[in-house]
This record gives structure tokens, sequence and C-alpha cells, in this order.
């Protein structure tokens, strides 16, 4: 996977030249601003219709989003019963959201390339609301 599995090279969220990590990420998983900026970073490359570049970032917010949900899952045992349900379940459907649209970039996203553009677009709002809502019930603003 190169650049996007290491964690450092192009998306520049890894390890810096003294080894710590930086600060959009806690506990070795990004935090959810950092993982807005991936999926703009996604939402970018669609609309430039940059399909490598979107396969890459695509894939890379995939790994990054699928290790933060693994984080939360001792926060969602912490929660009312019907919230965390909510909220695996808005965190559930990210996660398919994230898998269809890489798997629509590596096919070359078609002739559906605007549709591509619009499916990031829409994760980006799906990523932020879900953020804000985990943000609100942990009453920690910079989780």
């Amino acid at each position: 996977m190169g650049k996007v599995a290491g964690r450092g090279g192009e998306y520049g969220l890894g390890r810096s030249a003294t080894g710590q990590r930086p600060t959009m990420a806690h506990h070795g998983r990004l935090r959810h601003e950092a993982l807005l900026t991936l999926a703009r970073k996604v939402h970018a490359a669609a609309l430039d219709g940059d399909i490598e570049h979107l396969e890459r970032a695509a894939a890379y917010l995939r790994e990054a989003l699928a290790d933060h949900l693994k984080g939360e899952r001792r926060f969602l045992l912490r929660v009312p019963p019907g919230m965390a349900r909510d909220l695996a379940r808005g965190q559930a459907r990210l996660l398919s959201d994230v898998t269809a649209l890489l798997n629509a970039a590596v096919t070359g996203c078609g002739d559906e390339r605007d549709r591509c553009a619009a499916r990031a677009g829409e994760l980006v709002v799906r990523l932020y609301l879900q953020a804000r809502d985990e943000r609100g019930i942990s009453h920690d603003p910079a989780a």
C-alpha cells in the first residue's frame, strides 16, 4: 500500500521527525477532525476526477476510520443503550459508505464520476454529523 498505509506519506499524518504523533491522533488513532480532513481530500479528488488519488485517499480513509471505530467501542459501552445503538448504526453506515466509494474508485467510477463526487460530498457531511453527535455525548470537544 506504499505511502497510504505508511501513515505519514502523502497525507502527512504520521510521526514527526522526533517520533511524536501529531495532535490530530489520540492513542494512535485519528481524531474526528483528522478523519474529516481525509474525507475532504477524498471529496476534492472526486471533484477533480482524479480517480487514482481518489482510490488512494478512500483506501486510507477506510483504514483510518475502521481503526478509529475500533477505538470507540469502549466509548459506546459507556453511553445509554439507545444512544449507543444509534451511534453504532451511524458508524456502520459511514464505514459502508467509504467502502462503497472505494469500490467505485477501484473501477474508475465508470460513467458516474459526478455520482462519485456527490457520494464523497455526502460522506463529508455524514462524518461531520456523526462526529458532532459523538462529541456532544462524550463532552470532549477535541475528540
